[in-house]
C-alpha cells in the first residue's frame, strides 16, 4: 500500500505543472527606457498597461514600440440594407529595439470577434467597447506568454 502511495505521489509531484499566464521573474527584469505608441493610442496604452515591464531612464536600455489598429467592419446586412452583424479586429505589432535601434524581438498579433448588432446604438457602442477591452486582454496574455519563452 505504501509503495502505491509513493508511486502516485511521485507521478503527481513530478508532472512539471506550471500556470500558463504566470509572469516569470525574467520578464519583470526586462527594463525599457521608453515606450512609443503609434496608431490607435488608446489600444496601444491598454496593451502596455497590462505588460509587466519596468521603465527606467537609462540610455543603454531598450525601447518598446507598440503599433495598433482597430477595424470595425460590417459583415452582413438584411434585405433593407441595415447592418445585422459586425466584426471588430485588433492588429498589434510590438517591437523591442536596442539602444542602437536594432530589433531585438518583434511580435504581430491579430484578434477578431464577430457579433450581431443591437437596436439601441448606445448599447452597441458600449458592447463594442467591451469587446475591445476583451481583445486587449487576450493580446496581452499572448504577449506575456511570448516574453516568458
Amino acid at each position: 500500500m505504501k509503495k502505491i502511495l509513493i508511486i502516485i505521489f511521485f507521478f503527481i509531484s513530478a508532472c512539471g505543472y506550471q500556470p500558463i499566464y504566470k509572469v516569470d521573474k525574467e520578464i519583470t527584469k526586462i527594463k525599457i527606457k521608453e515606450v512609443k505608441f503609434s496608431g490607435d493610442q488608446e489600444i496601444s496604452k491598454g496593451v502596455f498597461l497590462k505588460l509587466p515591464f519596468i521603465i527606467e531612464k537609462n540610455e543603454d536600455l531598450n525601447t518598446l514600440i507598440i503599433e495598433s489598429r482597430k477595424i470595425i467592419s460590417e459583415t452582413a446586412k438584411n434585405s433593407k440594407g441595415q447592418v445585422t452583424s459586425y466584426r471588430t479586429s485588433l492588429n498589434i505589432n510590438l517591437k523591442l529595439t536596442s539602444s542602437e535601434n536594432k530589433t531585438i524581438t518583434e511580435k504581430k498579433l491579430k484578434k477578431e470577434f464577430s457579433y450581431d448588432t443591437k437596436k439601441d446604438k448606445f448599447k452597441l457602442k458600449r458592447y463594442q467597447k467591451q469587446i475591445e477591452i476583451d481583445l486587449i486582454d487576450k493580446i496581452s496574455k499572448e504577449l506575456i506568454i511570448f516574453f516568458n519563452l
